[in-house]
């Protein structure tokens, strides 16, 4: 019976070491198999392994432009499109309606220096003669009153103008800075226009629409210079 039993026990153990082996080697082939999915190697003259139909071949992406998925590719590479930059037109602004009616320039204003009087209203100078303007002057020669009351107004008119001027500069409107001969110009002492003294005083006519028509109707109803009596008489 003892013998029976260890040989049962030896008879065991070979069995269990036998399975135990199986097992290992079993082990090491599922280990060392290549997976299912690779694709086997391209055999020489054989033709090439074709991809699972389970991962379809990838697509290629295409441009924006369907046409360009189908059109041949040029020779020559297409030129950088030109960045165009849109700015905001500005408005037209209506042009300045023309001015039909411009302003005279002011007038060049020259020096007449310490002009010698001729008449009332009539200058001499190194350069030419000077005549007031908008004003008829008083003729040296003239006369006024009848009678036995007339009196010589054109040479008193001529000494009170000398006297007013005192050998004074005046200031013309005369254009040219090289004026020679004889013009008529607008002359004022500092901010006095000697042309508008002559009237006022009674000593020249005003001109027919010159600025001083009104100074020379009030000097006619006042009865100053020419308009009134001699004035050397008491």
């Amino acid at each position: 019976m003892r013998f029976l039993f260890l040989a049962l026990l030896v008879i065991a153990g070979i069995l269990g070491a036998v399975i135990l082996m199986q097992k290992g080697q079993a082990r090491i082939v599922a280990e060392t198999a290549p997976p299912a999915t690779a694709a086997a190697p391209d055999k020489p003259g054989g033709s090439p392994a074709l991809p699972s139909p389970a991962t379809p071949p990838p697509m290629e992406r295409l441009s924006g432009d369907p046409a360009s998925a189908t059109a041949p590719a040029s020779s020559k590479p297409a030129a950088p499109q030109a960045k165009t930059e849109t700015r905001a037109a500005a408005p037209e602004q209506p042009a300045p309606p023309a001015n039909r009616n411009p302003e005279p320039a002011a007038p060049a204003f020259q020096v007449v220096a310490k002009p010698a009087v001729v008449a009332a209203g009539i200058m001499e100078t190194t350069r030419g003669r000077v005549t007031l303007k908008g004003i008829v002057p008083l003729e040296p020669s003239a006369l006024c009153g009848t009678g036995a009351a007339a009196w010589p107004c054109g040479q008193i008119a001529a000494t009170q103008f000398r006297r007013f001027l005192r050998g004074r500069s005046l200031n013309c409107d005369i254009s040219d800075p090289a004026w020679e001969g004889a013009v008529t110009a607008r002359c004022m002492l500092g901010k006095e226009d000697i042309a508008a003294w002559l009237v006022d005083q009674g000593w020249a006519r005003a001109e027919p629409g010159s600025p001083y028509e009104e100074a020379a109707g009030e000097a006619q109803a006042g009865g100053r210079g020419m308009f009134g009596p001699d004035p050397r008489r008491p």
